[in-house]
């Protein structure tokens, strides 16, 4: 009984497999003839890599890429009348409400230039000349006044104290070895540290001064180029954001790098490829040197001529030179780069820090000019480092511990900072506007039309008091946080 039970199970289940086998097989066959009778896929024509009837679309795109890469200064344009008007109703016509009517006073400010920075002037509004070569427009700025210059109509600045003060030591600097002008501005955050150290790069470019000005520090260490090891140096090299400060550097001070020469032999080149190598002679211009450099897109000689044009720039006496840092503090932290081993990499071990980290120091120097560099107080990212702040005797926030370690190396290059001992001069950027500079950045809000409120005299001393006076809050959280329409 057990034998048939058997049999019977083995013949189903052997019937059960050629059914499921003649079914797989009448699918195959039934999605085979579904396929052959499918349409066939058009595939788009390119022209170039570009979809036909797309061209235009892609080099529209392709423009707003450039422009965006370029961190060029847009011209506020006001929208038409047409589109601000109210719609007409049966009882009314299309009016132009009165918030958006043209005024009688219109943006047209003074030059912001060296003659105009005297005490006679402190509490006036200056506008910056929109040339290609202006810094502002080839190096950038820092977010939160590139957003205001954005916004503006003329991008400006107020002429203060301390405006007049940082101007009177840069004439000091300009016949004088860098070592004795290195200067860091301090102070509350929001107190305008960047809008100053930005008005001392457009006042030494004004004066002539080969000016090297990085808005933005921190884009050296948070890991948004490539990096690679140099066994010859020990540190990691910046081939792109190398290649980036040359070109800059290149296009701010052409004029002077083509007046000054090589004092030594330089091969430019990779180390791959030999037949590549370009050899300089001593005695060729400066901005040969960079502009064949800008024109090697594989970024393998930008590190090398970087190093070349500022040993040539500290011997030189001809034209003053002027280095400016803004996020200084974010030098002193761990980078986001990492090593092999994934452990995060020392700001001083990375090329382009380091090279800052030297002049701020001491420990490389120009010939003729200065250091000028700023504090970002309100990044708690990258915040002020305690090596930063027993130099600089800034005094801390909250109690700090002892038993807190610093780190040796960072405390050698804050040693070269000492005020004490000859090093970094500490310049405190006063806490508030004083009324007459607030006034003067209020009128110029109001005459580019910023202002929905007709009552200027209460809506000024309204904004002034809630702000404390601080300048970034007093453009930010008073002027624009009262544009609403009433």
């Amino acid at each position: 009984m057990s034998s048939s039970i058997l049999s019977a199970a083995t013949s189903g289940a052997a019937s059960c497999s050629q059914r499921s086998l003649v079914a797989s097989r009448l699918l195959v066959h039934q999605t085979r003839g579904a396929a052959q009778k499918a349409p066939a896929v058009k595939v788009a024509q390119s022209i170039g890599g570009v979809k036909k009837g797309q061209k235009d679309k892609w080099e529209r795109k392709i423009g707003r890429e450039y422009t965006h890469r370029q961190h060029d200064i847009p011209v506020f344009t006001r929208m038409s009348e047409d589109k601000l008007k109210l719609p007409k109703t049966d009882k009314s016509p299309a009016v132009l409400p009165e918030q958006f009517q043209p005024m009688s006073t219109s943006l047209n400010l003074p030059l912001f230039e060296p003659k105009a920075i005297t005490r006679k002037n402190v509490g006036t509004a200056a506008g910056f000349d929109l040339t290609p070569t202006n810094p502002a427009k080839v190096f950038g700025l820092p977010k939160k006044m590139f957003l205001e210059f954005r916004i503006l109509s003329t991008p400006c600045s107020v002429i203060r104290d301390v405006t007049v003060e940082t101007k009177n030591k840069l004439e000091k600097a300009k016949d004088s070895s860098s070592k004795d002008s290195r200067i860091v501005l301090t102070g509350r955050a929001g107190c305008g540290k960047s809008f100053l150290l930005h008005q001392a790069v457009q006042y030494a470019k004004s004066e002539g001064w080969i000016v090297l000005y990085i808005p933005r520090a921190k884009t050296l260490i948070n890991s948004t180029t490539t990096y690679t090891y140099d066994l010859r140096t020990q540190t990691y090299l910046q081939p792109q954001a190398s290649y980036r400060i040359v070109e800059k550097l290149l296009t701010v001070n052409s004029d002077a790098l083509s007046t000054l020469t090589l004092s030594a032999p330089f091969t430019l080149g990779g180390d791959q490829d030999k037949s590549k190598l370009q050899v300089f002679k001593e005695g060729t211009k400066l901005s040969e040197v960079a502009q064949a450099c800008v024109k090697d897109k594989s970024y393998q000689s930008a590190c090398g001529t970087l190093e070349v044009l500022m040993r040539e720039l500290e011997g030189q006496t001809k034209f003053p030179v002027l280095m400016a840092i803004d996020d200084f503090q974010s030098l002193f932290h761990d980078t986001a780069y990492r090593d092999p081993f994934f452990r995060p990499i020392k700001s001083h071990h990375l090329s382009l820090p380091r090279l800052i980290l030297e002049y701020a120091s001491g420990k490389r120097n120009f010939a003729k000019g200065a250091f000028l560099s700023a504090l970002t107080a309100s990044d708690t990212q990258y915040a002020i480092p305690l090596e930063l702040q027993d130099t600089l005797e800034l005094g801390h926030r909250h109690p700090v511990s002892p038993y807190v370690q610093r780190s040796e190396t960072l405390l050698q290059y804050a040693s070269g900072l000492d005020a004490k001992a000859g090093g970094l001069q500490n310049l405190k950027v006063p806490e508030k506007f004083s009324v007459e500079e607030a006034q003067a950045l209020f009128e110029v809000w109001k005459d580019d039309l910023a202002l929905t409120n007709s009552r200027h005299d209460e809506t000024f001393m309204a904004k002034y008091v809630e702000s404390d006076g601080n300048p970034r809050d007093f453009v930010w959280k008073g002027v624009l946080a009262s544009y609403a329409p009433s």
